[in-house]
């Protein structure tokens, strides 16, 4: 193996969690041309980031059994706007390896945001 390719989660309602991460988040996902239960976005990374609506077959996956990290430069100001936006955050954790928090999206999957010391690149 060589590198993830893409991470995708199974959500209960696609246009809710698309607007979740899409407008909260920044992360821009489109749905797919002729799927309408597909959504993703191209990372700078080069990973794809994609939702997947859960069906009778699919149900979405345990809160807690699935973690997303992201790295994001401006923690303070990504948690303030989505506490305003009114998104369950816990508190930022401040350790030598960097600071993270955890959020919940809509289904509860927990997403934690990273940001690394400043003096790693």
């Amino acid at each position: 193996m060589s590198r993830i390719n893409v991470v995708y989660l199974y959500v209960g309602d696609l246009d809710r969690s698309i607007a979740f991460y899409r407008d909260h988040l920044g992360i821009p996902l489109k749905r797919h041309a002729t799927d309408p239960h597909w959504a993703e976005a191209h990372l700078d990374t080069g990973i794809r980031f994609a939702l997947h609506a859960s069906g009778p077959s699919l149900r979405p996956q345990v809160p807690g059994t699935v973690r997303v990290n992201f790295e994001e430069s401006d923690l303070e100001g990504m948690v303030e706007r989505l506490r305003g936006a009114g998104t369950r955050v816990g508190p930022i954790e401040r350790e030598e390896w960097g600071e993270s928090v955890e959020i919940f999206d809509p289904d509860g999957y927990v997403i934690e945001l990273f940001r690394p010391p400043a003096s790693q690149p």
